[in-house]
């Protein structure tokens, strides 16, 4: 009796770590790339900024883009503008960490430069957010990073 009650304990605490695994999982997001990258867009003031081409991401940040299923960017041609957002949705043989630690890499090379003489675009740096969710890679540099990622939570 007392073997059964543990048996079925273990059961238990085993189904209840299977569940906890499956709901933590990030799951794939079923949401359009190119509506996502436009939900992230509106919640950022965009004035002066634009969709950049392939070219311009090869040397921003040194991928490319033809090796992910959609890459979204959007820039100022001023080199003394640091807003942006980046918007990469990964395809099964692109390499996520690889893309995490080149933008990561970008971000601390740009505060660099920027500090000492661009104080409200170095702050802008400071608090860039950078994540990875549902397949999606999302990187902004803004006034109101906090805004752009609530767009890119809920479009996904």
């Amino acid at each position: 009796m007392k073997q059964r009650r543990i048996k079925e304990g273990v059961c238990i605490l085993v189904l209840l770590i299977f569940v906890i695994l499956l709901m933590t999982q990030d799951k794939q997001s079923t949401a359009e790339p190119q509506a996502v990258f436009e939900a992230v867009q509106s919640a950022m003031d965009v004035d002066g900024l634009e969709v950049c081409k392939d070219e311009r991401i090869k040397k921003e940040f040194g991928i490319d883009p033809r090796a992910f299923d959609f890459v979204g960017y959007f820039a100022s041609d001023s080199i003394m503008e640091v807003r942006e957002i980046l918007l990469v949705h990964l395809s099964e043989e692109s390499g996520e960490q690889e893309l995490l630690d080149k933008i990561t890499s970008r971000v601390t090379d740009k505060a660099e430069l920027f500090s000492g003489y661009a104080p409200e675009q170095s702050g802008y740096l400071e608090k860039y957010e950078l994540l990875s969710r549902g397949g999606y890679v999302l990187f902004t540099v803004s006034d109101t990073p906090d805004d752009v990622v609530r767009a890119f939570k809920k479009a996904i």
